[in-house]
């Protein structure tokens, strides 16, 4: 069943149908819109979208690109529950608003050009736009227009929502420093990463506040995955220090911190308290359940993606595209008091 198929036995012209399809009633009359319909159920009739992309010059396809400093060939980037709970709230609400998503994973920048080059892309949602010569250099030739999350440096025309970094790890020290903790490891590879080096400060400020001495020896610099989260459980159980609580700066890290701390023999929470970042739902799947900085994940998912299709839209950038989002500390079981 084809467009002219439709026309023809309808009794109209295949711009009816058209006018029909993408519902631009006001140009068909209700008993032809009707009709129309009643074929294109009776048919099952589904509008060939590459076809409609050539003609329309839109494809209603947004890339959401996971862009990688360091590839690991081995890794499945999908199975960091920061990253499946982003592209799933973003993938939800472009369906809903009738878009379609691609994604797609990039080191260097010859892949970037060919994916742009090879697909129609209407917009692009960068994760993790870190990989600085990746973006830079795409961004002065951009296409279409573009939405990032936690990029330090603002550009004209796009959409950059950020979460307050440095309060985030500030709440979660002084968290624990309010429970009588004095002596607080930082883990994460910070060096080098702008948004982490943020979270840094944070964690010193509360510090600094409280009179507590920043001690270097207490920052322990692994990767903020789970894996990364394991080996520091582990260094740190096995050090004689009196290391009582950690900071993390993702919830999947602290998670492997746990599990590494009980492997060197730790209890959760009677020997080390830990906090998590992000407050996503793994916080309640593990035990003891995880207290969490939420920087509202899933809202600054949404917000990212209504203002890209609102650009689209309308062709305009929103007067506002720099937002800093607040965060806050949600409580559970992961940390004993002191006192």
């Amino acid at each position: 069943m084809t467009l002219k198929d439709i026309a023809e036995k309808a009794g109209v012209s295949m711009m009816t149908v058209s006018n029909v399809i993408n519902g631009k009633h006001n140009r068909v009359s209700a008993q032809t819109i009707e009709k129309v319909n009643q074929i294109i159920k009776e048919y099952d009739y589904v509008p060939n979208q590459s076809a409609r992309s050539l003609t329309n010059k839109t494809s209603n396809i947004i890339a959401i690109i996971i862009s990688i400093n360091k590839p690991d060939e081995a890794a499945i980037y999908m199975e960091n529950p920061y990253v499946s709970t982003m592209i799933g709230a973003i993938e939800n609400e472009l369906r809903s608003s009738g878009y379609y998503t691609m994604v797609r994973s990039v080191t260097h920048k010859e892949d970037l050009n060919a994916l742009v080059k090879t697909w129609n892309i209407d917009g692009i949602i960068f994760l993790y736009p870190d990989n600085h010569e990746l973006f830079h250099d795409f961004l002065a030739k951009a296409p279409c227009p573009i939405a990032i999350f936690d990029n330090q440096k603002n550009y004209d025309g796009v959409i950059n929502i950020c979460s307050d970094d440095n309060k985030g790890l500030y709440l979660s020290t002084r968290y624990v420093i309010n429970h009588g903790h004095s002596h607080i490891a930082f883990v994460a590879d910070y060096e080098g990463n702008p948004l982490l080096t943020q979270r840094l400060d944070g964690y010193k400020r509360a510090l600094s506040e409280s009179g507590i001495p920043y001690r270097p020896e207490y920052v322990f610099s692994y990767s903020p995955s789970y894996e990364g989260g394991i080996a520091a459980g582990k260094k740190i159980a096995s050090l004689s220090s009196p290391i009582t609580a950690v900071v993390t700066t993702a919830d999947i890290c602290a998670a492997g911190l746990m599990e590494g701390a009980r492997l060197g023999g730790f209890r959760i929470p009677i020997n080390l308290s830990v906090v998590g970042y992000d407050n996503l739902q793994l916080c309640q799947i593990i035990s003891p359940k995880l207290t969490s900085i939420s920087q509202n994940v899933r809202e600054k998912a949404l917000l990212a993606t209504r203002m890209l299709l609102e650009r689209i839209r309308t062709g305009k950038a929103p007067a506002d595209s720099h937002i800093v989002m607040d965060v806050e500390i949600v409580e559970r079981q992961s940390v004993i008091s002191l006192f």
